[in-house]
């Protein structure tokens, strides 16, 4: 997955419903217009915690910014969602086992099968620990398969490459077919070092599809996610009964701990760590799914992941929103010293009736803790050059902790 990607992402995820905050009132006359007063929501709310302000530079500044939108826009500031597809499965083994010999279930002749030792954890360096293919042999059925391989690629290859410095790599010949075969490395391995075994099964009709509905999350959240193994092959039986064996989520740091799993309305769901968070900004987690199917005897593995953010919950919308032709004012309430985004899409309505959008208005604060109102401020010029009428209208509007990088909210 790409993690860039996510990143850019945290800035368009939502984690409540939309609300619409109406002006009813010319933007020409928004000296004297009357107040209008809003409510959010009742939703479940995660409690806000007190956290010590960031120990780095901060603008402490108040910025306002609108940026135009035009009229037949499609501009969403709403969640997207991601989907990770998979062709591929991975073991972590250790030498011993490698020695002994490893099962591995092939799907679709051809399979690419790489090895690469593990770091180990005090930093020392793997580099000759590295697996010769030439020690690599494959069994069915008891029996070692000669010449299994169309290719292999040793370490040094791949080095020189500048890709898995620390792995080598071996291509089945497509006659060796489907099932389940034994890999065993005749090599001398250290029992306790640990490998990965990636098994990627390019152009397979085997597919492992994994989708979470959004990328950030609070911490103490529900992640919600889809996964099913489909055959792209046979349309009529698209999705194959499938196993989800365990899920593991990883933290930045590279530390691994078990979700336990929960399945509602044929959908998985597991917990948002609430604990360790990193303080690092803009750091990842991801969450690991390892599968099972079978479709007419033939054993598919696949695994997929997905990286998504947590944000410490440092500061909540509240409710009793005003708003007016130059601004809506709103509340928050701040639980930890940063700086806070408010922003949203501002629309306004055209002659025959229909809302359209203006702009895009946001607004940032330096917030000490306590109950705050804060202004989201228009740009009279972009509203008055819109030719659009009232009563305008602030949808999808969203909070956002920018001194920690994260979105809290949107509504």
């Amino acid at each position: 997955m790409n993690k860039n990607k996510v990143i850019k992402n945290i800035l368009s995820v939502s984690s409540l419903s939309m609300l619409a905050l109406v002006i009813s009132t010319n933007v020409n006359a928004a000296s004297s217009s009357p107040i209008k007063q809003l409510s959010i929501p009742v939703v479940q709310q995660t409690e806000l915690v007190s956290i010590a302000a960031p120990d780095y530079k901060i603008e402490q500044q108040a910025v306002h910014f609108s940026q135009k939108v035009f009229p037949k826009s499609q501009l969403s500031l709403q969640a997207h969602a991601y989907e990770s597809i998979s062709d591929e499965y991975w073991l972590e083994v250790t030498g011993e086992q490698l020695n002994k010999g490893l099962n591995l279930d092939i799907s679709n002749p051809g399979a690419l099968i790489r090895l690469s030792a593990k770091q180990i954890k005090n930093g020392s360096s793997v580099l000759g620990l590295a697996i010769d293919p030439s020690k690599v042999q494959l069994l069915k059925n008891n029996q070692v398969l000669q010449t299994p391989f169309k290719q292999t690629i040793s370490q040094q290859q791949l080095a020189t490459a500048n890709v898995f410095p620390n792995s080598s790599a071996m291509q089945l010949d497509k006659s060796m077919g489907k099932g389940t075969f034994t890999l065993q490395v005749n090599q001398p391995l250290n029992v306790k070092q640990h490998y990965m075994v990636n098994v990627k099964e390019k152009n397979s009709p085997y597919k492992l599809h994994l989708s979470i509905a959004k990328q950030s999350y609070l911490a103490g959240e529900k992640i919600t996610f889809n996964s099913f193994v489909n055959n792209t092959a046979n349309k009529n039986l698209a999705k194959l009964t499938t196993n989800v064996n365990n899920a593991y989520i990883q933290t930045p740091s590279g530390e691994k701990f078990n979700v336990n799993l929960q399945k509602s309305n044929g959908k998985f769901q597991v917990q948002v760590p609430q604990s360790n968070l990193p303080a690092k900004r803009g750091a990842l987690y991801e969450l690991y799914v390892n599968s099972q199917a079978n479709d007419k005897g033939i054993k598919i593995r696949r695994n997929a992941k997905v990286a998504f953010a947590i944000a410490q919950p440092t500061a909540r919308l509240q409710s009793n929103f005003s708003v007016n032709g130059k601004a809506a004012s709103i509340n928050l309430n701040v639980a930890s010293e940063g700086r806070y985004e408010v922003s949203g899409l501002v629309y306004g309505t055209s002659k025959n009736g229909t809302q359209l959008p203006i702009m895009i208005s946001r607004s940032a604060y330096y917030l000490q803790p306590g109950e705050q109102v804060v202004q989201l401020k228009f740009d009279p010029k972009i509203l008055a050059a819109s030719g659009l009428q009232a009563p305008f209208t602030v949808k999808q509007l969203r909070l956002m902790d920018q001194s920690r990088m994260a979105l809290l909210q949107q509504l």
